[in-house]
């Protein structure tokens, strides 16, 4: 068994930060158009309500802060005073939060956030939090000192709660899925062709002659069905082959825009299979946690409306003897 696992964390990136930026509460926005909800929300108002009324959490890798929402939502609502800081090492921003989500505007003001901040740097005072929270974020550290940081947090009899991406999981075989579509776009020379192009390596016939080619396989692939990810770069090529060289010009802002969102999301993908590959080779990772001091309460899974595996449960809990901090 590994204690660490430093290949499957990625530092952070601009590829999250505008992500995040974009508003998205979740990482699965195919899944959840707002935050989490069904067995997934259940699952975490039954870990907030082990808490008191003036517990403190922490949630780590945060993203757009969907865990810590929940919790300011089942405090309001029990109108207890739950202290939430959120913690992410990408750039955050709750006012594009609160823009985009005006209904979570009070809830947001429940929680402080601290933003561009990986786990093992956070600097807070030791054993002064009841609980730790994570979901689909704590595998993504350097798990060794992951595990490190949790246990100084946490308070003696304080629990680590987190759900992570299995091997065996729905959305595990649809990252795969895309995975493969984004690497035949990448062969297909999708993006070489318009970076080229942007960085005025490739002239515009040049980049012409690729899509023209890659829009007609598209064209092929989508008549036998398609996915989400062909059906947007298809529609994209449709557009702008129906440009000549100067509306394109004119348009040029948004052709970046477009690159750069369709790179970051690839980039996005890959830090997710890397971690997820991660697991499947080693599926007692988070034994790490119990070798730093914890000790393994509970794991199981959660299924979303019955049916789709959405991920793996784990909850530790730091022993009451143990009073360092």
């Amino acid at each position: 068994m590994k204690n660490t696992m430093t290949s499957a964390s990625p530092s952070p990136s601009d590829h999250w930060s505008d992500y995040w930026s974009r508003g998205s509460l979740t990482s699965l926005p195919q899944d959840f158009s707002a935050n989490y909800d069904g067995e997934v929300a259940a699952f975490w108002k039954g870990a907030f309500s082990e808490l008191d009324d003036a517990g403190r959490m922490i949630d780590l890798c945060t993203g757009n802060g969907a865990i810590a929402l929940l919790a300011a939502e089942y405090s309001a609502s029990k109108k207890s005073d739950i202290e939430i800081v959120a913690v992410d090492a990408a750039t955050i921003s709750p006012d594009a939060i609160a823009a985009k989500y005006p209904d979570q505007a009070e809830l947001l003001k429940r929680i402080q956030f601290i933003s561009d901040c990986k786990v093992e740097d956070i600097d807070l005072p030791g054993a002064s939090f009841d609980l730790v929270s994570s979901q689909y974020g704590i595998e993504y550290c350097d798990w060794g000192k992951a595990a490190n940081q949790v246990v100084r947090l946490l308070k003696p009899g304080g629990r680590l709660v987190m759900v992570n991406h299995t091997a065996t999981s729905d959305i595990m075989q649809f990252m795969e899925q895309e995975h493969r579509e984004y690497s035949m776009l990448e062969k297909s020379g999708f993006f070489s062709a318009i970076n080229g192009y942007l960085e005025n390596s490739i002239d515009f016939n040049g980049m012409r002659t690729i899509l023209v080619n890659l829009h007609r396989n598209l064209s092929r692939v989508l008549e036998r069905g398609g996915t989400p990810l062909f059906r947007s770069v298809h529609s994209m090529l449709s557009g702008l082959l129906a440009m000549d060289q100067h509306k394109l010009e004119q348009g040029r802002n948004h052709l970046e825009e477009y690159y750069g969102q369709t790179r970051y999301g690839f980039d996005r993908l890959i830090d997710m299979l890397r971690v997820n590959h991660a697991i499947q080779s080693d599926d007692a990772w988070y034994r790490v946690f119990e070798l730093a001091g914890l000790e393994l309460v509970e794991l199981g899974e959660i299924r979303y409306r019955g049916q789709h595996h959405a991920g793996g449960f784990l909850i530790f809990e730091k022993p009451l003897a143990d009073g360092a901090g």
